[in-house]
């Protein structure tokens, strides 16, 4: 089973964001915008052309947006809007999928 971690905002103009862990580019790892899609009340999303080893996605559904960023340093959703909401929302949607869990982590 694969891991994230909410993290909160530590600044006034920083936002909380979603961090998944462990090797998300790896064989296997789930589906993360197929889970949303699944889970969200009217889920959608729009991509960027990537960069050479940078993508991102805007994602909308019923209770708010967010951003799904893929990069070197790993896999993250920073919400646009309604940023607790969409937190427990989609965590709840990544949970309920059986592929992962909610922890806390370790720095």
């Amino acid at each position: 089973m694969e891991q994230f971690v909410v993290r909160s905002a530590v600044a006034s103009s920083d936002r909380p964001t979603l961090k998944f862990l462990g090797d998300h580019r790896a064989p296997g790892f789930p589906g993360v915008l197929a889970i949303l899609e699944g889970r969200l009340s009217g889920f959608r999303t729009s991509g960027s052309w990537p960069a050479p080893d940078d993508f991102l996605w805007t994602c909308s559904y019923d209770g708010g947006s967010f951003e799904l960023s893929d990069d070197w340093g790993g896999l993250f959703i920073l919400p646009l809007s309604a940023a607790e909401r969409v937190l427990d929302e989609v965590s709840e949607a990544l949970v309920a999928s059986g592929s992962f869990e909610r922890t806390t982590e370790n720095d």
